[in-house]
């Protein structure tokens, strides 16, 4: 049997203000992107083409970049891979 999980994530309040405020994220994307412990910090080895090709594609239009990270953050919480899309998001910092 499974135990529950009885820590608790960070919270919505803790989101960044652009994710927090993002029109791209659903109330169920953000549960997600809460439930971490702790704000997850870049790891240098995570490596993506994806997330490769859109920084180099949207380079010069930050506000176009958020919204495509964003869009491939959500896809990937989709999939179940939370970790994956921390990861996608941080580029934004």
């Amino acid at each position: 049997m499974e135990k529950p999980n009885t820590e608790l994530g960070i919270g919505f309040e803790a989101l960044p203000e652009n994710i927090r405020n993002s029109c791209i994220f659903s109330g169920n994307d953000l549960g997600k992107l809460a439930t971490v412990q702790e704000l997850p910090v870049i790891d240098p080895s995570f490596e993506d083409d994806h997330l490769k090709q859109i920084i180099q594609y949207y380079s010069l239009d930050p506000d176009e970049m958020e919204k495509e990270l964003h869009l491939y953050a959500k896809e990937l919480l989709s999939h179940g891979k939370a970790r994956e899309a921390w990861q996608v998001l941080l580029t934004t910092f």
